[in-house]
Parts: structure tokens; sequence; C-alpha cells
């Protein structure tokens, strides 16, 4: 997701902060830069990561509008794992205030891979640590206001489907319609399920929609599980009403929109065939949104 969101107060810009790349020691070998996927990884390894973030305290008080004497910042760390967009297991999370005179905060963890599955997220993030005695209207004011994140994914093992999403003008997006004042809005086609599922689907959101962006910013729980139960119902519906649903569900190629599509179907309806799914979200589509929005809520999606 790009990074256009407009928040309702000042954060730090790029030359502010600066962070190394993470490295990684797969069961004590060398440290080597992470990449987007850790071979010979498995559920015994034992995985130790490091990094190291600075602030520029002079570039931070300009940026937020504050005094350098009244700055004082946090900076943490969150790992999650699991499959999905987003993680569906937060490991751990650690935060740390920094002192006036030592910007700089260096890191070193320990995931045991037991832990672990599929991926691994990693989200750091410098947060306002303490509510300033004196600030400028726009400056920041709480304390656990987000400054500045950046976020890094590791395929730990298969391959994940995933789309592109990015903020939009939705007046120049869609038109003058109802749509336009949509937080978001899926762009796709039903017309080729053998279409890769990467290339197939993008999800804009609202440039406009503040209040709505900030909390996907924020990875809202909510917010978050009827964005993908949205998603995954306009799919799967389409997807179970083709006549050749049932022949696609066992014979898509891996990673093709028609593969996610039964992927999904088959977790909402374990053992049950194209027909008796069908006959749910004619008869009863109450019943079939409903359990896409359960299965949303573990971040298949």
């Amino acid at each position: 997701m790009s990074r256009r969101i407009a928040f309702p107060f000042l954060t730090l810009s790029d030359s502010a902060v600066t962070a190394t790349s993470w490295e990684v020691s797969l069961d004590g070998s060398d440290w080597t830069d992470m990449g987007e996927h850790l071979p010979n990884w498995d559920p015994s390894s034992t995985l130790r990561l490091r990094r190291t973030i600075r602030v520029v305290p002079e570039v931070a008080a300009r940026d937020l509008s504050l005094l350098q004497d009244h700055l004082q910042l946090a900076v943490g760390v969150r790992f999650g794992t699991g499959q999905g967009r987003l993680p569906r297991m937060i490991l751990d999370r650690y935060r740390t205030v920094l002192e006036q005179g030592r910007w700089e905060w260096q890191t070193e963890f320990e995931l045991p891979g037991r832990n672990l599955s599929v991926v691994l997220d990693l989200l750091s993030e410098v947060t306002l640590a303490v509510p300033p005695i004196s600030s400028m209207p726009l400056s920041p004011k709480s304390a656990g206001d987000r400054l500045w994140s950046d976020s890094t994914r590791v395929r730990l093992e298969g391959e994940e489907p995933r789309f592109p999403i990015e903020t939009a003008d939705f007046g120049a997006l869609l038109g003058d319609t109802m749509g336009s004042s949509a937080p978001w809005h899926l762009h796709w086609s039903p017309w080729d399920w053998r279409r890769d599922f990467h290339g197939a689907v993008r999800l804009y959101l609202n440039e406009r929609a503040l209040e709505f962006l900030e909390r996907i910013e924020n990875q809202d729980g909510p917010t978050l599980q009827v964005l993908l139960a949205d998603i995954m119902s306009q799919i799967c519906e389409r997807f179970i009403l083709d006549p050749e649903a049932s022949e696609m569900m066992e014979r898509a190629e891996p990673g093709s929109l028609g593969a996610q599509a039964g992927t999904w179907l088959r977790k909402a309806w374990p053992d049950r065939d194209a027909a008796f799914i069908r006959s749910v979200l004619e008869s009863r589509p109450g019943l079939f949104r409903s359990a896409i929005l359960a299965l949303s809520e573990l971040g298949e999606a």
C-alpha cells in the first residue's frame, strides 16, 4: 500500500529515521541480509534477527514542529506469523523509549522455528513516548501516536497469492457515481478464472476516507475483517455460480484466480462439493456471507 495516507498530525520524514535492513542468522550461521524468502527453514530451526534504527533529532523535531528538548520518542517492533495478507498470530512485541542524547536502538531477537508458520511479518515503528510539554497545532500530542513505520514480510514456505493495494482518488477512478464515496473498491473481472491471482485483482482505498485509512494503517481487526470478507465474497459468489465451478475446484492451476476461490470455499465448507455450496448461496445467501465473514477473521485472504 502506498504511503499517501493523510494522518491527523505531523509525522517523520524518511530523512529523520534511518533503519538498517533486517539481518538473520539461522541456527547460528553467519549473519546475512534477510530477503523475501528464507531458504532452509524448518520448524526445528532457531532464527536470530537484528537491525538498527536511528533517529536524527534535529530533523525529527523540525518534522513534528516540536522543540528538540521536548522530543521523547519510542521505538518498537512487532513479530507476526501465519498465512494471509495479515499475520494470523502476533508472536511478540518489544518497545523501548529513546533517551535524550542516545537516538539509536540496536535490536537482536531470537525466534524458535516451532512458533512460525508460512511467513514471518516484521513491523518496526517510531511513536511518541509522552505528550510534549508544548506543541504546534499539527504536532502529535498523544502517547503512542505512530510517527514512522516500515514492514517486512519473509516467506518461510510455499507461495502466497497476493494482490496490489493502493490509495486512489475515487472521483477520478469511478467518476460521478455513488461508488465514488465508498471506502474501498475491488477492481477485478470474473471473465477468466485461469488468470494469475496477483494480476487479476487490485484493491483501491479511497484517499478521502481518512478515518477508514487510519484504521487500515493501525490494522484495526474488525475493519480488516469486513474488508477481507467483501473481497472473498465477491470472488467466491461469482465463482461458485459458474457452470464449470465443480471442475475448476479440482483442476484449477495453483496461483490462479479460480484456485484461490476454490481454496476459500473448501475452507468455509470442508468436505462439501460445489453443488452444495451453490445451493447455500442461492437459498440462504445470509448463511453464505456469514461463513465467509467468519473465515476472513482467520486472515486466510
